[in-house]
């Protein structure tokens, strides 16, 4: 209705713009519903808009205006309130043709259709979590933000890919190799301590087990090593020792260390891609930070040829044998190594070329949505794409909050390091999927969120999913029920009838229905999901308020079969919306 209005609009310019010889094509005109029933149903302050462009006085402006939208049949009356805002008052017809709009295109109503030219093609990245254990409850609330921001983006008629970027690389993974292959060391008793800084848990003795279990024997060692490697052991294992023994380890087994480490990233990211599909999450690409580190079809490494090209762009210098990039150039806070003293590179020089690649393969938008503790990485990539004469206004990072647990009214305390965390399969078995996911976007991302597991379980109106897939169940449950009385729902009787739908909640139920198509449009301008959330609660508390205080299935068959429409389109919407976020509308709870 919103668009009904602004094309009136634009059309009424046409005679201010004979009458008083101005171009008025870029004039933006701003079309908001009105809470107040006395305001109409929406409004304008075009005329105050106009006034200063026009020298005129705003009020004479609105009658010019009202002049050509009178002629409108789908307004009622039209009032000019207060310095000269312009209030619409729909008529009846024009407050049911969304139920007829509904009922047409049924699961594709709010989902928007765009011409390939006009598509954006996007690249979304999230979750990335290092493959150096499960995936645990912190990675839940990105996990959902990124999926339902997804499947938001291709509901409003974008392209787009969801990866997953694999941090295969570096020491983190060489220890959690090393943690796995010593507690398979202790499976055959070679050595009976295990260092702190190692990586704890149950699942490190599991992949031991594993281990042992597909290569038995293979990659036991010599006493002398065994000797040697529980000496090491017996030293106060800080960083600096805990590097020897990942050299000795490797001397140790030589190939075969790279033999485990495959194995143990192999199952790690497996059971990472089994929890997410649980959680319905599901990434059409898995980058792996090692590919890059190959020679590619121009026989240079990805991560060669960018530190290359921003050399030959004179953006890096030595310095105390490390080799750095001028970030502060480009308005970053200090300069940053992308070469150590040793040769080996940095993460953010991993991360340099993976960006590269991103713009490389002709993305239109570029997202990562990003922990919030990962606020201040962003300047430094912005400044290394910059660098590259990137376009950075194509790429965005959207930041969320770490979520907390709460059972029994008490926040639940986790540490990764000591291996005490609540993992995402086990945070799905408690409270099942759906609520998990939806419970993770409830909120705008860049707020604080407290996940309450009692609530999550709860069946009642407090359960904001509860709440809404009831509303779902509730309306399947009146067409069972009208079968059972052996009565048929008419749809030809139901669009003669629509004037019947005129008391003020189901009004109100139209007027929401028409704004769900504009909800998932701001929802993806805004990268909010929450808001398609919010949408879902106020319909269906509307929609239980109206079931309380309405009886659906009367005698009249006129008003009968207008209700049935009524709550049909409540039904196709809810569906529509939960769609979108990845949940199922149950018919029967």
């Amino acid at each position: 209705m919103k668009e009904l209005l602004r094309d009136a609009l634009t059309d009424s310019l046409k005679s201010l713009e004979e009458q008083y010889d101005v171009d008025l094509s870029t004039i933006k005109i701003e079309v908001k519903e009105n809470k107040e029933k006395d305001f109409g149903d929406f409004s304008t302050n075009l005329a105050l808009v106009l006034s200063k462009k026009l020298s005129e006085q705003p009020k004479k402006i609105a009658e010019i205006l009202l002049g050509e939208l009178d002629k409108k049949e789908f307004i009622d009356s039209i009032e000019i309130a207060g310095p000269g805002f312009i209030n619409f008052f729909l008529s009846q017809t024009s407050r049911t043709e969304i139920l007829k709009t509904v009922n047409k295109e049924k699961n594709k109503f709010g989902f928007s259709q765009k011409k390939e030219a006009e598509s954006d093609k996007i690249l979304i990245e999230y979750v990335s979590s290092n493959p150096t254990g499960p995936l645990h409850v912190g990675h839940g609330r990105g996990a959902a933000f990124g999926s339902v921001l997804s499947s938001i983006l291709r509901a409003t008629g974008n392209h787009v890919d969801e990866e997953y970027y694999v941090n295969d690389q570096g020491r983190q993974i060489e220890i959690l190799s090393l943690s796995v292959w010593l507690r398979y060391l202790m499976i055959f008793n070679q050595i009976s301590l295990f260092p702190n800084n190692c990586y704890q848990g149950t699942y490190i003795e599991e992949l031991a087990e594993e281990l042992e279990r597909d290569y038995g024997e293979k990659f036991s060692i010599t006493k002398e090593i065994e000797d040697l490697i529980s000496e090491m052991l017996q030293l106060d294992m800080e960083e600096e020792a805990l590097d020897g023994l990942i050299s000795q380890s490797k001397e140790a087994l030589n190939e075969s260390f790279d033999e485990i480490k495959s194995f143990v990233l192999n199952r790690i990211l497996k059971n990472i891609e089994g929890d997410l599909k649980d959680f319905g999450v599901k990434h059409n690409s898995w980058f792996k930070e090692s590919t890059m580190f190959r020679a590619d079809k121009d026989k240079t490494p990805l991560i060669n040829k960018a530190l290359d090209s921003l050399e030959a762009k004179k953006q890096l210098y030595e310095k105390d044998g490390a080799l750095w990039f001028k970030s502060t150039d480009f308005g970053d806070e200090k300069d940053r190594v992308v070469k150590r003293e040793n040769g080996a590179t940095t993460y953010f020089a991993s991360d340099i070329a993976y960006h590269s690649n991103k713009y490389d393969r002709g993305y239109s938008k570029i997202i990562n949505i990003w922990g919030a503790d990962h606020h201040g990485y962003l300047p430094r990539v912005k400044a290394a794409m910059s660098a590259l004469d990137e376009d950075t206004d194509k790429f965005e990072v959207v930041f969320i909050q770490f979520a907390n647990l709460i059972r029994n009214g008490k926040k639940l305390s986790m540490s990764t390091r000591a291996g005490e965390f609540i993992s995402l399969s086990e945070l799905i078995e408690e409270v099942t999927s759906e609520a998990a996911r939806f419970f993770y976007i409830n909120r705008k991302g860049n707020q604080h969120l407290d996940f309450d597991l009692d609530l999550a379980k709860e069946q009642s109106k407090d359960n904001p999913l509860y709440y809404i897939q009831y509303a779902h169940a509730r309306i399947c449950s009146v067409f069972d029920k009208l079968k059972e009385n052996k009565k048929s729902y008419k749809e030809s009787i139901a669009m003669d009838s629509l004037d019947q739908l005129n008391s003020e909640q189901e009004i109100e139920i139209q007027k929401l229905l028409s704004q769900f198509p504009e909800v998932v449009i701001r929802s993806a301008a805004n990268y909010e999901p929450h808001l398609i959330c919010y949408y879902l609660r106020h319909l269906a508390g509307t929609f239980h308020s109206y079931y309380n205080n309405e009886k659906i299935l009367v005698e009249e068959e006129n008003t009968l079969q207008a209700r049935l429409f009524l709550i049909s389109a409540v039904r196709q919407v809810v569906f529509n919306g939960l769609t979108i976020l990845g949940i199922s509308a149950p018919e029967t709870m």
